[in-house]
């Protein structure tokens, strides 16, 4: 391993050390953490295209190339247009102040998806991959607590005239998350007034095992092994940042690394710049026929 990869491997593991106690002190009490510093890390973003079959091509091809998408994740994903509608968050009553808004906890209707807390943190900023230091970003806990995977879903917090976004794409079911404002805002004053939701679900997180095995070394890499007998034309990998221990995904983040025209029964290993062993993992792996 190169001396360069070997130092900013340690460097991640350092920075996301760092991440786990300012996230354990917020899950235990909402309060604000010292600051958190690290290394700055290259923006990644996940692919959202559909699984396909791979085609066939010549079994004699065994150009493997593997690239790292770089696309930064700073703003919101469009949805297609047949999705469904954001769908409002129920409203309560203050019995003591007489405002109506948005208490937490608080259910995405008809999702299953229940969004615990939300509060200032301070901290490694995850969401668009950079890790800078950032100081009271709103921060929202969320569980999926329904029947299928989300794929992804945009949260809107509403205060008066100035709105929180929250980005998610990658969690499983019963699995909880940790997401900050996707530009790094702090929580506005007062009562959040309302909360809508865009949630698009999936069936399952597809893994592709009958195609592929993707296996993790132990020293920060994976090795993608086409079990098929024809070339993939693409694989991608998606990966999150885990806390173990906690049983928490951090960041509503997901990160990918792209294998090309992987052969039939070759294998190509990766170090993707994200990905460290003790603290990431694979949510998902989608093939494609492109």
């Amino acid at each position: 391993m190169k001396k360069n990869t070997r130092n900013a491997l340690i460097g991640i593991a350092c920075l996301i050390l760092l991440i786990v106690v300012a996230l354990v002190a917020w899950l235990l009490d909402g309060q604000s953490t010292p600051p958190v510093t690290g290394v700055t890390q290259s923006p990644t973003q996940a692919a959202t295209a559909d699984t396909t079959d791979p085609i066939v091509t010549d079994p004699t091809e065994a150009t493997t190339e593997t690239t790292e998408s770089t696309e930064p994740m700073d703003t919101p994903v469009e949805p297609p247009e047949d999705l469904p509608s954001s769908v409002e968050l129920p409203t309560e009553k203050d019995p003591e102040t007489g405002e109506v808004g948005i208490s937490f906890p608080c259910q995405v209707p008809g999702y299953g998806l229940e969004i615990q807390k939300l509060d200032p943190y301070t901290g490694a900023f995850v969401e668009d991959g950079s890790n800078a230091h950032t100081q009271e970003v709103a921060m929202l806990l969320v569980e999926n607590k329904g029947s299928y995977p989300v794929e992804y879903t945009q949260i809107q917090v509403q205060y008066g005239s100035d709105s929180l976004y929250f980005d998610i794409t990658a969690l499983p079911v019963g699995e909880r998350l940790v997401v900050q404002e996707r530009s790094g805002k702090a929580i506005p004053e007062g009562q959040a007034e309302s909360s809508k939701a865009l949630v698009v679900q999936r069936a399952d997180m597809q893994m592709s095992e009958e195609q592929v095995q993707v296996t993790d070394n132990g020293d920060n890499t994976l090795t993608i092994r086409n079990l098929t007998d024809r070339t993939i034309p693409t694989v991608r990998v998606f990966y999150k940042y885990y806390m173990e221990d906690e049983g928490i995904y951090v960041g509503g983040i997901a990160f990918t690394v792209r294998i090309t025209r992987l052969a039939a029964g070759s294998a190509v290993t990766v170090q993707p710049s994200h990905y460290t062993s003790q603290t990431s993992r694979v949510v998902m792996v989608l093939t494609y026929d492109s």
